[in-house]
């Protein structure tokens, strides 16, 4: 099992959000039905997860699924759905974690020729939106009982994040942390990667807003604050780090207008979203913050528009821009070697 499978994963969250929003019966006929045959193509027939093994499979990418299974949980009533959810929950049970309690990236021993290599030791903050979101949830709906347990890890977490990979003079996050200090591109020091990579601001963006909105817990509570605190710094970083020039964000937001540097869709439209998202549910309480994050916000989004969309010759929507990686180099000759 290899780690594209959260990509289904977050067209299944897509899709749910597209009934949400549309208020086309016809269309949103089509986005249930679509989601569910995505859902049921990861399935086996008891409601097993394919290519999964509790024993030795443990990528945190692959909690994105979970959104799909829970929704149709949901809303179908299907325990095959929810046997599914429970299994990618457990899988957290046994995911090696660093002496601190931070969750490896990837432990799979189920195959020996893996194509995506296992990280011992390594935490990249794009997990947590895999990890938080689905996990509050899942509490949220399944395990109430066990939910403040399950909310402080999500706490744990974050924090272990911020820790060793937040830059405290700027806010920004850098993307990877090697517990053991060894891997070829951590800081001997601290252990993180020295470059901050947009993605990796855009995941972690996303990460603390949609976790913030699914606690259901006081405002005023120390988790609540804690998380939004950390939403907000980040929030009011991204607004700053925008490109005044091209409405968008620089692949390596330490060196912008860097030679060999380039501005990037993914983690453009992830700032375009996050700051959005927050903007929406009230979190920026200062009101020269929300002043700023609003003017980023939208001249974000023009600038999806100008410099990534494409109008495609029959009537479609292209979205040029994003950069592929398939793992951390660490560097900025590395980051910017990425192809699209």
């Amino acid at each position: 099992m290899t780690s594209t499978v959260f990509k289904h994963g977050m067209f299944q969250l897509a899709l749910k959000r597209l009934l949400h929003h549309n208020p086309n019966e016809e269309a949103k006929s089509n986005y249930a039905q679509y989601l569910q045959k995505s859902v049921e193509a990861e399935l086996r027939p008891d409601g097993r997860l394919k290519y999964y093994d509790l024993e030795h499979t443990h990528i945190i990418d692959d909690l994105a699924l979970g959104h799909g299974l829970l929704y149709l949980h949901e809303t179908l009533g299907d325990e095959k759905y929810l046997h599914a959810a429970k299994q990618l929950r457990q899988s957290l049970d046994t995911q090696p974690r660093t002496p601190e309690g931070m969750y490896w990236y990837r432990a799979d021993t189920s195959r020996p020729d893996l194509e995506y290599p296992n990280t011992p030791d390594q935490a990249f903050v794009e997990q947590m939106y895999m990890y938080a979101p689905f996990l509050v949830r899942y509490a949220n709906l399944e395990d109430t009982s066990n939910a403040t347990a399950l909310y402080n890890d999500v706490l744990l977490q974050f924090e272990l994040f911020q820790a060793h990979c937040e830059h405290p003079d700027t806010h920004l996050w850098a993307q990877g942390y090697d517990d053991t200090k060894q891997k070829p591109w951590a800081d001997p020091k601290t252990g993180a990667t020295p470059e901050i990579w947009g993605r990796a601001n855009g995941w972690m963006a996303m990460a603390l807003v949609e976790t913030l909105e699914l606690l259901p817990v006081s405002h005023r509570s120390d988790l609540w604050v804690r998380l939004h605190t950390m939403y907000v710094d980040l929030a009011k970083a991204a607004a700053k780090a925008i490109d005044p020039e091209t409405g968008a964000w620089w692949q390596v937001m330490s060196w912008p207008g860097r030679k060999g540097n380039f501005i990037e869709s993914s983690a453009s439209g992830m700032f375009v979203y996050s700051l959005y998202k927050g903007l929406r549910l009230g979190y920026f309480e200062d009101v020269e913050d929300e002043a700023e994050i609003r003017h980023s916000a939208t001249k974000g989004f023009q600038g999806l528009v100008d410099q990534f969309v494409v109008y495609e010759p029959e009537g479609t929507l292209g979205f040029n821009g994003t950069v592929q990686v398939r793992g951390l180099g660490g560097n900025f000759s590395y980051e910017v070697s990425q192809s699209f």
